[in-house]
């Protein structure tokens, strides 16, 4: 009969994320820890063949040892949050195999399995631990036997006496007398190892020692003497507890049968794609009785079961299915595809290429899925040798042209910009956007998982896709579309449609249940999505020649600013090494509040030359800054911009922020400082050519005025619809002065509270931003909240709503979740809080300025003006001269009547040769 086994699931947890290399899944959950255990487990069972067995954790709650000694395991660094949010799935994943899991509030593992050991030997059976802890070598017998799984290492009663040269039944007096640093067992001075086994070995035990310890000469003997407390405490932390009270034994713990479902949901989240396929092989030895939910041992602790609910409904509603794939090469299949086409009225369409980047990819094809039941690949251009006859690329797009272009039929796709561009680069201006799945998940739950189509089908189908590095490779022996086989390449682009279809199926009847959310997809981010199309193709233009004046200035200011820096250190140092800067600092200059990361470096963050007073810090700051921008827009813009036009086109993202924001990259001109005059010269690269001007239309002060709607306040309220001075309106009311009195630096102490209430700012960075006293912020801000009684209400009401539903929701109904805001972790929770009472505010603007878009798009004269940029509050148009005075008042007009809230939408609007004039 096999053994008990009993597995020391902490031990196999650690072992395994500090033996394997960070691995992450797309969504950048990690799991090397998750992989490298689970995978030990399983191969431990398939050796042993157990009938029982369980897998033991320990728990963060403190046990008696805690309390017996302050310094218990004190020096053990807090666990590493890459390795934190792997243990839920792992627990998740031994239950969904049948395996039973046990773990006690202020017990230790190495407790709970010494007891559960000394049961089962008490009922006649053996026993293997699988552990790595020398701890357990106590517990060693002649029918209990260590393993380390990891080291393929076993230890019985020999092999304890020949590691440790010891028995095991003297081991925990061999631990008391050498100490274990790591637990906090401080043992006795100038006792190690050999010496522990020597004493042991000839009077015993330690009470045999103690009572012979005038023999013992020397340091030792009188170390001895002195630490007698010292070595009964040890004692009681170096034994193990035999005789926990478990309402479990040997009997409870028997192997149940595994689920399958929660198995699938869990490995497809997790991206293990050979356990995935395994699933479903017959012979399989992990894949064994499939048929219910397993036995599982009681367990004090279930952290995971809205993982396992959640992965078993998603598992068993939304299966991909099976579908057939088709290759299209013969005239004959693509007449016939044709003319389903032309027929149908609404199908998925996915292109593709050679590049990620639009403006230089070529189609090398594109696939069709009409409903989930089959897909098609068109290939077009796959030029690598023997390459089969393709359809030539010029006469297919030619007659799909009037289908793409015809507006009455329903286009499907997966983040359909990038295909609208891949079509528009071979003259075909797609019509008919219908659904787009990228941003239906988006709308859905911005937080849930990245918007990838990878990620979306493994959270909504189950469905592991097929990766472009599985079949292209990775690095620099990357190959291009184009060069990869057709049998490889038709797999994975007609399951690209296949999965856009399911996904549509899917995520449209979600989205069902919300009007609000329907709306937000129709009839904001995919007509958004079209405004960004032609936004993207626009571009704008460049003056290199004052790039590379700016470009020089900044190096002449860095020079300046480092050797100021050498000179405040009082020896020269490179201030771009974060090591060298950390050195300076907090040894050369011995200055406070220097910490070590786990590199070993001094952290020189941000957050930490801040909270530095020393002048040495602020130039280090501003030295960081201007590289920063010069690296990132002076010395680079030109490299993006078009060689034969000098316009940049930045991209620009509305699956990425959690609020509704769009972002942009390549250029990312969301980071361009507004305020200040770094930032107003990077601006004034941004052009209008010859005979055209920069109109630049920017909301006032949005965010306030939604502040004031959300929270009815009637003296916010009040200063809006008299278009009052907001910020020197909050000085006066908080202050008890009137209007005219107040003074610009007391306007500007009150737009600090009014901001930093916004954005969520914590009571000490208000004191920070104020410059008073603790004591003076904390009544400002009590007089404030005592003026404006309907914003304190309005952060109480939402932080309450956040709570309750796990979302707030904009104006218009986009819902903005906040996955932390039941963090145990307090400041974690706070910054939730803060967060969701910002989100409200943050979120109506995008979806305000999205608007915005939508209806200037359609009263632009397109002949004469473009829609260049979205930044932040602001569009910026490009327009011919002699119409820019007729035009700013309509797109005005058209910008402040997008939407009707309780208070005027301000916009502002000018005009100039520059971005910066504009602005």
């Amino acid at each position: 009969m096999p053994p008990f086994v009993l597995v020391d699931g902490s031990y196999f947890l650690f072992r395994a994320y500090h033996a394997i290399p960070p691995l992450t899944t797309s969504t950048g959950l990690n799991t090397n820890a998750v992989r490298g255990a689970i995978s030990a487990i399983q191969k431990l069972m398939r050796r042993i063949q157990p009938t029982h067995m369980a897998v033991i954790f320990d728990t963060p709650e403190p046990t008696f040892r805690h309390a017996l000694s302050p310094i218990y395991k004190g020096d053990r660094p807090s666990m590493p949050e890459e390795l934190s949010q792997q243990i839920p799935y792992l627990h998740a994943l031994i239950r969904a195999l049948g395996i039973p899991l046990y773990m006690l509030p202020g017990a230790e593992a190495d407790d709970i399995i010494g007891t559960l050991t000394h049961r089962a030997v008490a009922e006649g059976h053996n026993v293997l631990i699988s552990t790595g802890d020398k701890d357990m070598a106590q517990l060693v017998t002649e029918k209990v036997t260590l393993e380390d799984s990891f080291k393929e290492r076993v230890l019985d009663v020999d092999g304890v006496i020949e590691k440790f040269g010891v028995r095991p039944d003297q081991i925990v007096d061999y631990l008391t007398l050498m100490g274990d640093a790591s637990d906090g067992i401080m043992g006795v001075p100038g006792v190690g190892a050999k010496t522990a086994a020597k004493l042991l070995n000839e009077y015993g035990c330690i009470g045999g020692i103690l009572e012979n310890v005038d023999k013992i000469k020397g340091r030792v003997g009188q170390n001895l003497k002195d630490n007698v407390e010292g070595i009964t405490l040890d004692h009681q932390l170096a034994s193990i507890v035999c005789n926990l009270e478990l309402a479990l034994d040997w009997h409870d713990l028997k192997l149940g049968n595994a689920n399958v479902e929660q198995l699938r949901a869990l490995y497809t989240e997790l991206e293990f794609r050979n356990q995935l396929q395994s699933l479903d092989h017959p012979h399989n030895p992990d894949n064994q009785a499939y048929k219910q939910t397993p036995t599982i041992a009681p367990t004090a602790n279930a952290p995971v079961s809205a993982i396992e609910d959640h992965a078993q409904q998603t598992s068993q509603d939304d299966q991909l299915g099976e579908a057939i794939y088709h290759t299209v090469l013969t005239d004959a299949d693509w007449q016939q595809l044709l003319e389903r086409m032309q027929q149908s009225k609404r199908f998925a369409i996915d292109t593709e290429t050679t590049s990620l980047d639009y403006r230089h990819a070529e189609m090398v094809g594109f696939s069709i899925a009409f409903d989930g039941k089959d897909a098609y690949y068109v290939p077009l251009a796959h030029d690598y040798e023997n390459a089969p006859q393709q359809q030539n690329r010029d006469h297919v797009l030619a007659q799909i042209k009037p289908i793409l272009e015809d507006a009455n039929i329903q286009k499907i796709g997966h983040h359909l910009k990038y295909d609208a561009h891949i079509f528009k680069n071979h003259g075909i201006e797609l019509k008919g956007w219908f659904f787009d799945t990228m941003l239906a998940s988006y709308i859905l739950n911005a937080t849930a998982t990245r918007h990838g189509m990878d990620d979306v089908a493994r959270l909504y189908l189950s469905h592991l896709t097929t990766t472009f590095e599985q079949i292209a490779g990775k690095g620099a022996k990357q190959k291009t579309f184009n060069q990869i086989e057709l049998d490889v390449a038709a797999h994975y682009a007609a399951e690209d449609a296949h999965v856009t279809y399911r996904l549509f199926e899917v995520l449209s009847e979600k989205l069902s249940h919300s009007p609000e959310l329907v709306n937000m997809l129709h009839n904001i981010e995919m007509p958004v999505a079209e405004v960004l199309t032609h936004m993207e193709e626009n571009g704008i233009l460049l003056n290199p020649e004052f790039l590379s004046q700016l470009s020089d200035e900044f190096a002449k200011t860095m020079q300046g600013l480092e050797d100021q820096a050498v000179a405040l250190a009082g020896q020269a140092f490179n201030i771009a090494s974060p090591k060298q800067v950390g050195e300076i600092l907090f040894d050369k200059l011995a200055i406070k509040g220097g910490k070590k990361t786990a590199t070993g470096q001094y952290s020189t963050s941000e957050s930490v030359l801040e909270k530095i007073e020393h002048p040495i810090a602020q130039t280090i700051l501003e030295h960081r800054s201007l590289a920063k921008l010069k690296s990132t827009y002076t010395d680079r813009l030109v490299e993006q911009a078009s060689k034969e036009t000098l316009r940049v086109h930045t991209s620009y993202h509305q699956a990425v922020t959690a609020t509704g924001r769009l972002s942009s990259s390549d250029p990312n001109l969301q980071n361009i400082p507004i305020r200040g005059e770094i930032g107003r010269q990077i601006r004034k690269a941004f052009i209008a050519p010859e005979g055209r001007i920069l109109l630049a239309a920017d909301y006032s002060q949005i965010e306030l005025r939604l502040m004031a709607h959300f929270s009815q306040d009637e003296a916010l309220l009040n200063a809006f619809q008299n278009g009052q001075d907001v910020h020197r309106r909050t000085a006066a009311e908080v202050l008890g002065i009137a209007l005219d009195d107040v003074t610009n630096d007391q306007r500007r102490q009150a737009k600090a509270v009014n901001f930093g209430l916004l954005y969520g700012m914590s009571e000490f960075g208000l004191i920070r931003q104020l410059g008073f006293t603790r004591e003076e912020s904390q009544n400002y801000i009590k007089q404030y909240f005592h003026r404006y009684p309907g914003v304190y209400e309005y952060m109480q009401r939402t932080r309450q709503i956040a709570s309750e539903q796990g979302f707030v929701e904009t104006v218009l109904g986009r819902r903005l979740y906040t996955p932390d805001i039941h963090a145990k972790n307090m400041m974690v929770r706070k910054a939730a809080e803060r967060a969701a009472i910002n989100a409200p505010l943050q979120g109506s603007a995008a979806d305000i300025i999205k608007l915005a878009m939508i209806q200037v798009q359609k009263i632009l004269p397109q002949q004469h003006a473009k829609l260049l940029l979205q930044v932040h509050d602001e569009l910026v148009f490009e327009v011919d001269e002699e119409h820019a005075a007729a035009l700013a008042p309509k797109i005005a007009d058209a910008m402040q009547s997008v939407l009707e809230i309780s208070v005027p939408l301000i916009v502002d609007i000018g005009q100039g040769q520059n971005w910066d004039e504009a602005h």
